[in-house]
């Protein structure tokens, strides 16, 4: 039933309104009455009438200053103004405030019906423009994280244009540190930690390794992650302190390996100059991601075991050996034949290039970031350094950018 409040000072009207019409027929009952504005506007606050027939000419509070007020309370009421011939400029000023619409006093019975029957139709159009609102609403809401991963592959893929991504960020409530850096995960499912496993649906794989990733980064707010188009798992994140941050992808491999069984490529960068520079940084990584899994499965572990150790000052092509269960020279002919370098210059180049990552961090010393890498002395270090970027660690830091 919808709910209809009079106000007029004269009762005489009020009674005259109240008795024109059978208000059950129009699916309405008459759930108050008020002999003045002020009385009106807190009866209509109290019951959220969804139509009201206000006189304009009553006491304390006249109908045009209700309606102004009832204007910012009742968002869905259908305002209907009673009036006077002589008050017809006052009914004009009222249509100014976006009444629905007004009858003459006398009120005939024929009058009030037909305006009432407008007002209905008006009120069952609008509910069921709510309804739909309404659907639509929880719909979005419950595929909000498809349209997310949709738009993420759309932007990280260039095919955004600068306004779509500050637009469509802005509707999908995503909001990314001014420091931010992305991640991206490559499970390698041809590879595993236990033979004997029994092998993943593809599928629930990825979303055990997403579930792995999104738990990790809860500390790390806000971020988003998503499912690429090549089933890599892609994560943007503020970037507290590079050095933290950069543990990150030790922390994911680890535990995808120690929940999962799997073994996981975890590639990293900041994103300089702003989240917009999302898509080239992701065309990086993937490239990066594709060269490095494009290897044999032996020098795919025992690149990812150097990766994982390279800090160790002790680290020698017999512990990556061992690791990965065959002789040391097989796996110097291997490293040779397809990445191109020996163990001592692979290793270097991953020292090398987690050096510069950490000298992204201007408070953390040089010598601090050759002990983190596994190199004792800051000499030897700055070698290895300009060995691999044409450099030393302080022109880096003061702007250079080197060969690599």
């Amino acid at each position: 039933m919808w709910k209809v409040l009079i106000a007029d000072d004269e009762p005489k009207i009020r009674r005259g309104l109240r008795n024109s019409v059978h208000w059950n027929e129009l699916d309405m009952e008459v759930t108050g009455e008020a002999e003045d504005g002020e009385v009106a506007l807190e009866m209509a606050k109290k019951l959220q009438p969804d139509i009201l027939l206000v006189d304009i000419c009553m006491p304390f509070l006249n109908g045009l200053q209700l309606i102004e007020q009832l204007n910012s309370i009742l968002t869905g009421c259908i305002i209907i103004v009673v009036t006077g011939h002589d008050e017809f400029t006052y009914a004009q000023q009222a249509l100014k405030l976006r009444v629905f619409d007004y009858v003459l006093k006398p009120v005939s019975r024929e009058q009030l019906r037909s305006v009432l029957d407008k007002a209905r139709e008006e009120l069952m159009s609008c509910s069921a423009r709510n309804k739909y609102l309404n659907w639509a609403s929880s719909q979005l809401k419950r595929n909000l994280p498809f349209i997310r991963e949709l738009f993420m592959n759309g932007w990280v893929n260039g095919h955004k244009t600068e306004m779509e991504i500050r637009e469509q960020m802005n509707f999908l409530g995503l909001t990314f540190d001014e420091n931010s850096g992305m991640l991206v995960v490559k499970v390698l499912e041809r590879l595993n930690k236990d033979e004997l496993l029994k092998e993943w649906d593809h599928h629930l794989l990825l979303f055990a390794v997403q579930n792995i990733v999104e738990e990790l980064l809860e500390q790390w707010q806000p971020n988003v992650v998503f499912r690429d188009n090549k089933d890599n798992i892609v994560a943007i994140t503020p970037v507290k302190q590079t050095s933290e941050w950069m543990t990150l992808g030790m922390l994911i491999q680890a535990a995808v390996e120690k929940y999962l069984k799997q073994v996981a490529i975890i590639c990293q960068m900041e994103i300089d100059g702003g989240v917009l520079n999302a898509p080239s940084i992701y065309e990086n990584l993937i490239a990066e991601i594709n060269e490095r899994g494009s290897c044999s499965p032996v020098v795919l572990l025992a690149k990812k075991y150097i990766e994982t150790n390279y800090y160790r000052e002790d680290l020698t092509l017999e512990d990556v050996a061992q690791n990965v269960q065959i002789s040391p020279t097989y796996l110097s002919r291997l490293l040779k034949q397809e990445i191109g370098a020996t163990f001592i210059d692979y290793l270097t180049q991953v020292r090398v290039k987690r050096a510069t990552q950490l000298m992204n961090d201007p408070a953390v010393k040089v010598y601090e970031v050759a002990k983190s890498v596994g190199y004792n002395s800051q000499h030897y270090f700055s070698t290895a350094f300009k060995k691999v970027l044409g450099i030393s660690p302080v022109e880096y830091r003061k702007g250079g950018k080197g060969n690599g």
